[in-house]
């Protein structure tokens, strides 16, 4: 089936967010295939730097023949307008964080995600398509009662990171010391203060030269993100960075220079980041749940529950041993290549066709 045009909601856009990469390779995609194509996202949750990247949501105006995509993760005005447009309708399911994770940070924005959870068989029966980025997500829809649901994994571009570094980025990572990296929105169910313990098992006791850069925004829940600098100082921890917003040309700097990207993150719908960092050459220590296992896809290292000692013995294999760093790194680089040669308009051609 052909569409006039093809566009696009979200609740948020910002740069790096991975829902937000997601809709702009659609975009693209769409535009490649000489079909118009537009992302709407309520002005007030468009980020500074990226207003002109994508369109108010107010702006929205459905034109015969048109299809809407919806990427679903959360309560927000977005939701009103994919029920009430005349167009054909296709949800995304992105996954919801569980509210749980955010009752004592942020309780309006708890609120937020039980009632997108609430909501999401109505949304997606609403449809006339749905979605899933993973299998985990297909799966946890599934679970609701809805019927069809389709998985269109989630979008990967190298070409983003085919960028030259931030030289000044890389300028003051150029020590000799072991560099863990972790890359994420500082968000209660990443369990950052789990990986910041570890490091300083890590650091204490196993590699004095180390340092740990967490690089992510701390917009998601400010809180938590002052949690964790005071718990990084109560473990009197100089050797950990806060970096609250990396360009792509400073990410591309940062996991360039990592000798290992980890997280202790307890819900994910997929895990963006893990893939950008094997895409760089990083080895990947990650824990074992939700859609982590299929970015991974058989390469990196996975753990299911660890102490924070036998989580920093896990740092030190994979900074120091060789072999077993070669075997990781050979693993990724093929997982990778299965990336970029995926048939992604022959899928998304496909997931069309459908409807």
């Amino acid at each position: 089936m052909s569409f006039a045009a093809i566009h696009q909601i979200a609740a948020g856009f910002a740069a790096g967010d991975a829902i937000s990469l997601e809709a702009v390779a659609i975009r693209d995609l769409c535009r490649g295939m000489g079909v118009a194509s537009e992302i709407y996202v309520p002005a007030e949750r468009i980020a500074p730097d990226c207003r002109g990247a994508v369109r108010p949501l107010e702006e929205y105006r459905p034109g015969e023949g048109e299809l809407l995509i919806f990427h679903y993760s959360i309560q927000s005005p977005a939701t009103e307008a994919f029920r009430s447009t005349p167009a054909r309708k296709v949800v995304v399911y992105h996954n919801i964080t569980p509210a749980n994770y955010f009752r004592a940070f942020d309780e309006p924005l708890a609120a937020q995600l039980e009632a997108a959870r609430d909501e999401l068989a109505e949304v997606a029966r609403a449809a006339d398509a749905v979605w899933a980025d993973s299998a985990f997500n297909a799966a946890e829809i599934a679970a609701l009662g809805v019927r069809g649901v389709k998985t269109f994994p989630l979008l990967f571009s190298a070409g983003a990171f085919d960028v030259p570094a931030d030289p000044v980025v890389r300028q003051g990572l150029s020590g000799p010391s072991k560099k863990i990296l972790f890359v994420g929105r500082m968000a209660p169910n990443k369990c950052v203060e789990e990986l910041i313990e570890a490091f300083a098992w890590y650091h204490k006791r196993l590699e004095r030269r180390s340092e740990l850069i967490l690089a992510g925004s701390e917009r998601s829940c400010p809180r938590y993100f002052a949690m964790l600098r005071m718990f990084a100082a109560e473990l009197d921890l100089m050797a950990v960075s806060f970096v609250r917003y990396a360009s792509p040309a400073g990410l591309v700097a940062y996991y360039e220079a990592a000798d290992l990207f980890a997280t202790a993150s307890r819900h994910e719908g997929y895990c963006l980041p893990v893939v950008e960092a094997m895409s760089k050459g990083v080895p990947v220590l990650a824990r074992n749940v939700g859609g982590v296992p299929e970015a991974m896809d058989g390469a990196g290292v996975l753990f299911d529950e660890a102490t924070p000692a036998e989580l920093a013995c896990l740092m030190h294999r994979l900074t120091t041993d060789a072999a077993l760093r070669g075997e990781v790194l050979a693993a990724q680089q093929a997982r990778i290549q299965r990336l970029r040669t995926r048939p992604v308009r022959e899928e998304f051609t496909a997931r069309l066709a459908d409807l």
